[in-house]
Parts: structure tokens; C-alpha cells; sequence
């Protein structure tokens, strides 16, 4: 099935809208939950609970992914969203103090099915795509999360200035159901797998995976770089709120500029990445984000003010894009196409399961910690673990460059 039967323009609107919705929440409800509090434990607590049915509902997303058509998914989880946010705004306005375990629930849910967007689009595009078209389409995905990434906090601070956190999760609820409209109108087909939903059917499914990839070994590599790599990002994105407002006092506003600088940066690099990879390949792109995610996150350790830290921060959200576009194309090439739902539900698993860590460590560590040393230790830990990965890698698949070397070339 080619780009224009498939109807890759229409998918990534429907993707732009959800992500919208996604960044400016990520944004908004964080930053809601630290100005009720005044907590930095309670909203790191916030996150963990967030991204631990993140994290749990990977291996079933998997599964579903192999076995429901796209089109169903994607439709039924933009609008289970819309209805969600509704249900938000209601428990809101009748149990007002209960902003922190309402918030923090709503994201929770909302977590899950960012999960199952993620493993279904993953698992769907290498089968109604030729192979040469999977980097470009990638590609464009990965703009689309930066783009809303410059867009998400500026929305969410022109919403919020004028109605809170109210009037954001009604503005989420509209275009969730835009987007799922938009999604019935998608091309898709049908899986092969039939097998039907039991707690059994489920097991030997996360089992073939696990096989999947014994066969392919260097996945594994792979996934316990990027949960080195998650773990710095995981830190970030607790603590930077409160390095903003509490370390540097300054108001709210400047953790708005902070999301919004970084991805404006994210999207400027992103229209070198093609270039870059096309040229140098993308072992290359792979290599470089990976080190300059740890640069950035020393940058942002040492910080004495706001705008090293902004630099730092900025570097570190604009690499892991361009590191995300590497592992994508090298699942997608690596994995078989019929294993793909259920194995990037394993990969899920095992790459993000550090970023709930982070946030239970910062948890752990925010009463004795400043926000900054939170970050610094981190991130040596996070050093020495990539390090001594990375040689075993070397040594174990006797490869001499720094990442998993893959000869795809990229479209410009």
C-alpha cells in the first residue's frame, strides 16, 4: 500500500492535533499541580504515576497493535481523550481542592494511550509503506513532535492566562474529537493475527516477542542505551519546572520560554537532520545525539543561571529527536514486519522504564537535593552506565563504532 492509498497526509494531521493536545497538557498540568502543592515531591510524584501505566501497558498495547486495524485504534483513542477531558473538568468543578489526584489520574489514563498511539503507529507504518519510504515518514512524524513542541507551551500559556486549567482541557476535549473524526477517514487494513484477547493469548504473544528478539540481539544494546539516555531526559522533565521557579526564582512564565526555546531548536536542527543523515549516514546522527544528550545534560548540571540551563535543556530535547529518528528507522528495518506490534511493545517496556525511575529518584533525593544536584547526579550515574555499555556492545558484537553501525540512507 503506497503514501497517497494509505493517507499518510491525513494521519499526520490527526497525529499533530493529538500531539498538540499532548504538549501542552505535558506543560500545563505539571506546572499546575507545582503551583498548588508548592512541592516538588508532589510533582515528581505526579510524573511517576504518570509514566508507570505508561510503562505496564506496553506489552498489552503490543498485542493489540497486531491484532486490531489501525484505523480502530487510532479513532478509539483520540476519543476515549475527548471524553476524558470532559470527565476532568466536571470532577474539577465539583471537587476543586482535589486538583493533585485528579490531574494526576487524568494523566495517567492519558498515558496509556499515548502508548498505544506510539506502538500502534510503529507497528502500522512499515506495513502500508515501501521500505524506502519508512526514514522520510519518520522523519516527518518526529516533526510533527517538535513542532508541537514550540506550539504546546505557547497554547497552553495563552489559554491559561485567561481561563486555567479548565478552559486547556476543554480546548484538548475539541481537538481530540477532531482528531478522531479525521481518523475514520484513514485507508488501512486488517492485521493477519486473529488470535483472541486472553490473559494467555497475551503471555504467548510477549513471548514470541522476547524470541524476536533473541534473534536480533543488538536490539537489546540498543534499548538499554536508550534507557541510559531516558534516564537524563526523565530528570529533566521533573525537575525543570522547579529549577526555574525555585532555584532561579523566576516566574512561570520563563519554564514557558524554557519549553518553548528548546523546541524551536528541536525543529530548526530537525530540517538539517535529512541532510546530515543523507551525508554521513545514520550511524552518524545516532552517534551524535547520543553524546550530545550527555554534553547537554552536564551543561544543565553546572548551570549557575537560567540561560546556560535553557542552553542545555534545548540541546537535550533537540538531540533526542533526532536520536528517536535513528532508533525508529533501525527497528523498523531490523524487526519482522508481522512481530512488530508485540516486540515494540517489549522495546517500550524496556526503553522507558527508566523515565519513571528518574522521576522516583528526584522523589527520593528532593529533600536533600537542590534541583540542579538532582540533575548532576543523575547524571553520573548515567555516564558511567552508558560507558560501560557501550564497551560491552563493542566487545560483544565486535563492532568498531561507538552505536550499532546500519546502512540506511535517508531521503531528502
Amino acid at each position: 500500500m503506497g503514501t497517497e492509498s494509505f493517507g499518510l497526509k491525513r494521519f499526520v494531521f490527526s497525529r499533530f492535533t493529538g500531539a498538540l493536545c499532548d504538549q501542552f497538557l505535558m506543560f500545563a498540568v505539571p506546572l499546575a499541580i507545582l503551583k498548588t502543592t508548592g512541592s516538588l515531591t508532589f510533582s515528581s510524584l505526579a510524573f511517576v504515576i504518570e509514566w508507570l501505566p505508561r510503562i505496564l501497558f506496553f506489552p498489552l498495547s503490543g498485542f493489540l497493535a497486531d491484532r486490531l486495524k489501525p484505523r480502530f485504534i487510532f479513532f478509539n483513542v483520540d476519543a476515549a481523550r475527548a471524553v476524558l477531558m470532559g470527565t476532568a473538568i466536571l470532577m474539577l468543578f465539583l471537587y476543586p481542592q482535589a486538583s493533585f489526584p485528579v490531574l494526576a489520574a487524568m494523566m495517567a489514563l492519558l498515558s496509556v494511550a499515548w502508548v498505544l498511539n506510539f506502538v500502534a503507529t510503529d507497528a502500522m507504518l512499515p506495513r502500508h509503506l515501501a521500505k524506502d519510504e519508512l526514514p522520510k515518514a519518520h522523519a516527518m512524524l518526529q516533526g510533527v513532535d517538535q513542532i508541537t513542541m514550540v506550539l504546546g507551551p505557547a497554547i497552553a500559556v495563552a489559554i491559561s492566562s485567561s481561563g486555567g486549567i479548565n478552559c486547556i482541557l476543554a480546548v484538548a476535549a475539541v481537538m481530540f474529537s477532531v482528531s478522531a473524526g479525521n481518523y475514520l477517514f484513514l485507508k488501512t487494513h486488517d492485521p493477519k493475527e486473529t488470535e483472541k484477547l486472553t490473559f494467555r493469548t497475551i503471555i504467548q504473544s510477549n513471548l514470541m516477542a522476547l524470541n524476536v528478539l533473541k534473534e536480533h540481539k543488538i536490539v537489546f544494546h540498543i534499548c538499554a542505551l536508550t534507557w541510559v539516555v531516558n534516564l537524563v531526559y526523565g530528570a529533566a522533565l521533573v525537575v525543570s519546572a522547579a529549577v526555574v521557579m525555585q532555584e532561579f526564582n523566576l516566574p512561570d512564565r520563563y519554564f514557558g520560554i524554557l519549553q518553548t526555546t528548546a523546541a524551536v531548536v528541536a525543529v530548526i536542527m530537525f530540517f538539517f537532520i535529512p541532510r546530515f543523515a543523507a551525508r554521513f549516514g545514520l550511524l552518524s546522527l545516532g552517534t551524535v545525539s547520543f553524546f550530545a544528550m550527555i554534553f547537554a545534560g552536564i551543561v544543565m548540571s553546572l548551570s549557575s543561571n537560567y540561560l546556560p540551563y535553557l542552553l542545555g535543556y534545548s540541546m537535550l530535547m533537540a538531540f533526542d529527536g533526532a536520536f528517536s529518528i535513528y532508533l525508529r528507522t533501525l527497528r523498523s528495518q531490523v524487526l519482522p514486519k508481522e512481530h512488530l506490534g508485540k516486540t515494540m511493545g517489549l522495546i517500550g517496556l524496556m526503553n522507558m522504564c527508566s523515565v519513571p525511575v528518574s522521576g522516583i529518584l528526584v522523589s527520593m533525593l528532593s529533600g536533600r537535593l537542590q534541583p540542579l544536584q538532582i540533575v548532576g547526579f543523575i547524571l553520573v550515574a548515567a555516564m558511567a552506565l552508558g560507558f560501560i555499555l557501550i564497551m560491552l556492545g563493542r566487545r560483544f558484537f565486535g563492532y568498531s563504532s561507538w552505536l550499532p553501525p546500519l546502512e540506511i540512507k535517508m531521503q531528502t
